[in-house]
């Protein structure tokens, strides 16, 4: 959109004359743009992925909820429109404002933004475990059925097509590993923990940082898609803020460790739903990876190249090395 669009959609909304509009580059799912008006400083959030209307409301509903019973952390809260609606809908699509939330985002935890981190899930974790949000979707063990599928269907489509380019080539290799690991992970045990609507990416940049505190969380579109487990979050967290500086395929044990101790000192967590910490990276990196693919085929001027064969090499370890995992996180042997 133009500035001209972009102040047209903003007339919804009493905030002021529009000073500047600056599209962010970073973002995968959605599209954002920091904007300035005579009144204060906004998120403009486009939504891409396609998304049910109820998702989205309940999404809105849900960031009110933790504003409501004290996250002490701040979050996007949905600016109301001028018709008092959270949202609205312009040239077929939907966008919703919010307040900027001052801070930035840090690449490499340390021991100190690991503490902060776990502290803050375990209180998020608390909320929401307590209250009786439910985004009324079904829970697929590890997304496997509709991550296999997705799998197969683009397999299918790249050989029928005349010529294969690089992208292609390096799906179909690599997914013809993937797709038996991922049929092979064990969902029995694992399908017998409790499930809620949770963020699942919790990642080094959805958190935001002032003054070394922790002053935000956003990007909370992952909730009104289904409900999952707290062990499912916390994988997320720990594979992208403790994995190996130069081997970014492979978890550092030892931050990853300190990490849950950290996260047990504000909420329960138990050695048995560690030890399905492997699995479920496995699980998740797999369904990374057919997003990768489909952000290759769909918005290519955002997608990444490498991560086709970052995400196949970061799911066979964690498959390879379990055992080891588990052992190093619980003190557990064989």
């Amino acid at each position: 959109m133009d500035q001209r669009e972009i102040k047209t959609l903003l007339e919804n909304w009493d905030i002021g004359e529009l000073v500047s509009c600056r599209r962010l580059e970073k973002g995968v799912v959605n599209i954002n743009w920091i904007v300035k008006t005579s009144q204060g400083k906004y998120v403009l959030r486009k939504i891409m992925h396609p998304q049910k209307i109820e998702d989205l409301k309940f999404e809105l509903d849900y960031l009110s909820y933790l504003k409501e019973h004290n996250f002490l952390y701040r979050i996007p809260i949905p600016i109301k429109t001028k018709n008092k609606k959270d949202f609205l809908k312009f040239k077929g699509s939907y966008f919703w404002l919010y307040e900027y939330i001052e801070g930035r985002a840090i690449k490499r935890f340390g021991y100190s933004e690991l503490r902060e981190c776990a502290r803050m899930m375990a209180v998020y974790h608390k909320i929401v475990a307590s209250s009786a949000l439910d985004n009324k979707h079904g829970s697929e063990v590890f997304s496997r059925k509709s991550v296999l599928k997705e799998l197969e269907k683009f397999r299918a489509q790249i050989l029928e097509k005349n010529k294969q380019d690089r992208k292609d080539r390096i799906f179909l290799k690599e997914s013809s590993v993937l797709i038996p690991l991922m049929k092979s992970l064990d969902a029995r045990e694992y399908s017998k923990l409790p499930r809620y609507p949770l963020h699942r990416d919790i990642n080094p940049e959805n958190i935001l940082w002032k003054n070394k505190k922790l002053v935000g969380l956003i990007d909370f579109e992952n909730i009104g898609t289904m409900n999952d487990t707290v062990i499912k979050d916390i994988s997320v967290m720990l594979q992208y803020s403790c994995r190996d500086r130069k081997q970014k395929h492979k978890l550092n044990l030892r931050l990853a460790k300190f990490f849950l101790n950290e996260y047990k000192k504000h909420g329960q967590l138990t050695d048995k739903e560690i030890e399905f910490l492997p699995d479920v990276i496995t699980a998740g990196v797999i369904e990374d990876f057919a997003y990768a693919y489909w952000m290759l085929v769909n918005d290519p001027k955002r997608a990444k190249l490498y991560r086709l064969k970052l995400y196949s090499k970061t799911a066979q370890w964690y498959h390879r090395n379990k055992q080891k995992i588990i052992q190093k996180l619980t003190n557990k042997k064989d």
